[in-house]
């Protein structure tokens, strides 16, 4: 995903700034190790230098994909809206047992907790602090091994605080790419 990722930007002027959310967030961590020069910040959303998926879960799509769908999708919501449940387990489903499986595996094998001082851009980690798929301490265990990390703990949320507090990570976006412009404006003067 990140050679795909990596090829897309490589067209891009920049340095850019990369928002990643979950597994997004490893891509984003994987980009930043692999070409450091397309990466002038990560935003790293309710993701971890690992994520670790349990086995109990792997097996799920195989034995009721449409059941496991439904538990990530309720997982990742701390305020059960009914229809927006719906949708996200239809959204997840519409991508096949497949895709999801090797998203799974992708997560599962994502570990790049030796490899976090390599990566000197700054680097805001959010987390939903109540995130039971990636759980608060995971993205502390990020922002601890990365040289230049800011974390905030978004209250009130779960595996979407994008979505639950766009309020709170809204603000939060803003003052994060107001402060790595005025870096990028400080290096070219």
């Amino acid at each position: 995903m990140a050679q795909w990722v990596v090829s897309e930007l490589e067209h891009i002027p920049g340095p850019l700034v990369m928002v990643g959310h979950s597994l997004g967030g490893a891509v984003a961590l994987e980009v930043a190790l692999q070409r450091p020069d397309l990466v002038a910040s990560l935003v790293l959303v309710s993701t971890g230098a690992r994520l670790p998926v349990p086995d109990d879960a792997i097996a799920r799509i195989g034995d009721d994909f449409a059941g496991e769908c439904l538990r990530m999708v309720q997982l990742s919501w701390l305020h059960q809206d009914p229809e927006l449940i719906r949708r996200g387990a239809n959204s997840v489903m519409s991508m096949g047992p497949e895709a999801l499986h090797a998203d799974y595996l992708a997560a599962r094998d994502h570990d790049v907790r030796a490899l976090l001082d390599e990566i000197t851009v700054p680097v805001l980690v959010l987390a939903g602090e109540e995130d039971p798929l990636v759980p608060p301490w995971l993205s502390k265990e990020l922002a601890e091994g990365l040289i230049d990390a800011t974390m905030v703990v978004v209250p009130n949320a779960a595996h979407v605080p994008q979505l639950e507090r766009a309020d709170v990570v809204d603000l939060l976006l803003a003052a994060w790419l107001a402060r790595i412009e005025m870096t990028l404006i400080e290096d070219d003067d």
